[in-house]
């Protein structure tokens, strides 16, 4: 993937609108929102609770729109968190995965947080998600597991170094 296709825009509410069907279209609702009940799919409660989540997401100076030649193809955010870190979090459609895009996401993020004067950004998965480790590993970053008896699986937790 030519990285100089690749941008991130702050998320607006035109870029919302365009997420949204990136979203419907692309991904499914577990993979881009928090849980919400109901049937699987992509119901008008998702609908209205990806927006209201994503809104809010909206409402901070460092979520981004990810578009690919102009388009709409994923979200990504960088989060201040309470020891100086920014914490990254991102996803991408499903056609538009295994080419590149996330690489070049990486890459942004750390140039964002750089200006943005951070030394590192952290990032969390679970370990099943093994594509979100090998991005995370090829942008440097160190992994750690950590077991969660409780939970639906293992996180993996990453450092990834700004300078």
């Amino acid at each position: 993937m030519d990285n100089a296709r690749v941008q991130l825009r702050r998320l607006d509410e035109d870029l919302l609108a365009a997420l949204l069907d990136t979203a419907v279209t692309d991904a499914d609702p577990s993979e881009v929102m928090p849980a919400v009940p109901g049937p699987p799919g992509w119901t008008a409660d998702r609908r209205a609770a990806f927006l209201a989540f994503h809104h809010e997401w909206a409402a901070t100076p460092t979520t981004y729109a990810i578009l690919v030649a102009g388009q709409v193809v994923g979200a990504a955010r960088l989060q201040p968190t309470p020891d100086g870190a920014l914490e990254a979090g991102l996803w991408i459609g499903r056609s538009h995965r295994g080419q590149g895009v996330g690489h070049a996401v990486v890459a942004l993020l750390r140039a964002e947080a750089k200006a943005q004067g951070a030394s590192r950004i952290v990032a969390s998965t679970t370990d099943t998600n093994t594509a979100a480790q090998r991005l995370l590993t090829t942008g440097g970053a160190e992994l750690r597991h950590r077991a969660e008896p409780d939970a639906n699986g293992d996180t993996i937790e990453a450092t990834l170094d700004v300078d």
